[in-house]
């Protein structure tokens, strides 16, 4: 019979100069079970790997979910559309400033819990009002995103408004707490497609015929839903074209 020595294991001696020379890569986790003792080098690396992965899988996630809500509104809408909407700039409002643009943004902030002042049919409702400056930056800080000193809507808070109204359709209105927007959307659609339209806080026909032209001239995948890229196209640079600049 012959007999083999087994192989002598590893032993690990605990350093506390690499301990202090890892401290900034390693505070205390647990353990990975690569290596049990946290001051072995391939332990901390593979946490930092294992971190990395998952920021990296985090930010994957993100863009998927983003690319699924620019396209929820006009499914069936040309890729090069969608591009040329997309390379669109935002336009930016100050205090005192006097679009559609601004009444919008008023019924957006006002359906969100921001603001207390949408309507867009009034002779001053289309107006960036002093005492929106608050709320704006308000706002911004609710979501994270730099916070203008003058309370400037930036294409960050534009694409945060964007993010977080989604979808506008018909049926929307007082019944479902949506009139604020609807109201916005109302208005935006009389200054760019149908002067006639009567901005009530109803999402019904003849809003959603309003939306489905302007979806056609644009070039968008009709379907009378006030999404993302029809927010987009009636928000950025260009929307007062024709059609979508580029194409």
């Amino acid at each position: 019979m012959i007999y083999v020595n087994p192989m002598p294991r590893k032993s690990v001696k605990f350093s506390f100069e690499f301990y202090r020379r890892r401290s900034n890569h390693y505070s205390g986790a647990p353990i990975t079970p690569e290596c049990q003792d946290p001051t072995d080098e391939r332990g901390v690396h593979m946490k930092i790997l294992l971190r990395t992965l998952s920021v990296l899988a985090a930010a994957a996630l993100t863009a998927v979910a983003g690319v699924g809500a620019a396209s929820a509104d006009g499914p069936d809408t040309d890729p090069r559309v969608v591009k040329a909407i997309e390379l669109q700039p935002w336009v930016e409002l100050d205090a005192g400033s006097k679009s559609y643009r601004v009444a919008f943004v008023r019924c957006a902030l006002t359906q969100l819990g921001f603001y207390t002042n949408c309507n867009p049919a009034a002779s001053n409702g289309d107006v960036y009002l002093q005492d929106m400056v608050d709320d704006v930056k308000r706002y911004q800080r609710a979501r994270f995103i730099d916070v203008d000193p003058e309370g400037t809507v930036t294409g960050e808070t534009m694409s945060e408004l964007r993010r977080d109204i989604g979808e506008v359709l018909t049926g929307d209105g007082p019944n479902n707490g949506k009139a604020h927007i609807v109201k916005g959307v109302q208005g935006v659609m009389k200054a760019l497609q149908d002067r006639s339209l009567k901005v009530d806080g109803w999402y019904g026909g003849a809003t959603e015929r309003a939306v489905r032209a302007f979806q056609t001239r644009k070039r968008i995948g009709v379907d009378g839903y006030f999404g993302p890229q029809t927010f987009r196209a009636a928000m950025a640079q260009g929307a007062e074209q024709r059609s979508t600049p580029g194409l």
